[in-house]
């Protein structure tokens, strides 16, 4: 990913191109993010190979861009711009109300609008691109149009790189630059996936029955006054204000998403109750899987030191506590080089693996390292504690044999 032009130079590359539409945004408030079709990049990257998809994304395909968005509240008419990374405009969108009135143009005169933007605004050569379709409805007072063309220069097997214009009665009211992946190829990606997501359904229902028996445990040992309540709930608060500040950091791409048709301020409360709720619901998990499982882990394993004791000052200074936490450094970095050298080998080998890199936290967010710090935090307690604290000695007290 080339970033020739960073968020805050896109900006006026977007509002150059208004002007030149002759649109005036000021007035209206605007957003910006960091956007592309994860679709379209999976079946680049499956299609083509990692090294031809970037080579494609740095010349005729746009797939990175910045998205920006200027909008008035409680307001139907609204403009998007989107910018490449590389600071070509490759996408726009006048939002335009439905009854608003406009001309009733044939086909043939809305697609001569639509050329002429393309060759005096966009620059582009019609000899490069194949007309493909042409799709029109009939609004109260207009009628709009939307004609497809695909281009020819770029090859990508059965799909291909689309380019749309919209003509909303006599004005340009759309462009846009997409690939259009195959139908058969969709089906049969869908195809793939379903067996993930049969298996991850029978690991829920487990998941699900592991939890039901932590609530139980919980029961029995509050009845017991067998739980480190303190402990528990300083987890559990390192959970909450973990999860609501990644919350906060996101709010750019939820008001990036903001429907007009709901005031402002209707909106930002309903995302900060949901924020606060959500957090709220993360620290009571965190509570539960703490004040069960440490119990457990200590019932079931008594020659190990207690999570209690471990993170007390005398067990942070302790020689276990020193020992485990240069075993997990050295196994992190040998982890980086398993995973490096297993890629490596099974690309060779022609398997495939799509590249997941969080571009939106990187790009989207003013403190990309809350969310890190978070996804650090919940699969180290929730794993550890759930699955290996609490579930093995407790299956190894039912079954009478850790190997069940």
């Amino acid at each position: 990913l080339t970033l020739r032009v960073t968020r805050a130079d896109s900006r006026p590359i977007a509002e150059k191109f208004l002007v030149s539409l002759g649109v005036n945004a000021s007035g209206y408030r605007h957003v910006a993010i960091f956007n592309y079709d994860d679709q379209a990049k999976t079946y680049l990257e499956r299609t083509q190979g990692l090294a031809k998809m970037n080579e494609l994304t740095r010349g005729p395909i746009h797939l990175w861009r910045w998205s920006h968005r200027w909008f008035k509240p409680q307001q139907k008419e609204e403009f998007r711009v989107d910018v490449s990374t590389q600071g070509q405009v490759v996408g726009f969108d006048h939002e335009i109300p439905d009854a608003a009135p406009g001309a009733s143009l044939n086909p043939e005169q809305a697609r001569e609008i639509a050329q002429q933007f393309l060759q005096s605004t966009m620059h582009r050569d019609l000899s490069d691109l194949e007309f493909l379709d042409t799709q029109s409805e009939k609004r109260p007072a207009r009628v709009d149009y939307s004609f497809t063309w695909k281009q020819k220069n770029v090859n990508l097997g059965d799909g291909s790189y689309r380019i749309e214009v919209d003509v909303d009665g006599d004005q340009v009211a759309g462009y846009s630059e997409y690939v259009k992946i195959p139908d058969q190829y969709l089906r049969d990606y869908e195809s793939l996936r379903s067996r993930n997501t049969s298996a991850q359904l029978v690991d829920e229902v487990f998941w699900i029955l592991l939890s039901l028996a932590m609530l139980v445990i919980l029961v029995k040992r509050l009845r017991d006054r067998d739980v480190p309540l303190k402990m528990a709930s300083g987890f559990g608060v390192v959970g909450t204000v973990l999860y609501f500040l990644e919350q906060l950091n996101s709010f750019s791409l939820s008001q990036f998403g903001y429907s007009t048709t709901d005031s402002y301020s209707s909106f930002m409360a309903g995302y900060f109750r949901d924020a606060v709720l959500s957090a709220l619901g993360v620290g009571a998990f965190i509570f539960l899987l703490v004040a069960c499982a440490e119990p457990v882990y200590r019932e079931g394993l008594p020659r190990l030191m207690s999570i209690r004791r471990t993170l007390s000052w005398k067990g942070l200074r302790s020689r276990s506590f020193f020992i485990a936490n240069v075993v997990g450094i050295a196994m992190t970095f040998f982890f980086f080089a398993y995973q490096t050298v297993f890629y490596l080998a099974a690309d060779k080998l022609g398997a495939w693996a799509p590249a997941d890199i969080p571009f939106s936290n990187l790009l989207n967010t003013r403190i990309p390292w809350v969310a890190v710090l978070l996804m650090g935090f919940l699969p180290a307690v929730s794993e550890e504690l759930q699955f290996r604290a609490f579930g093995i000695p407790l299956l190894e007290k039912i079954f009478r044999s850790r190997m069940a």
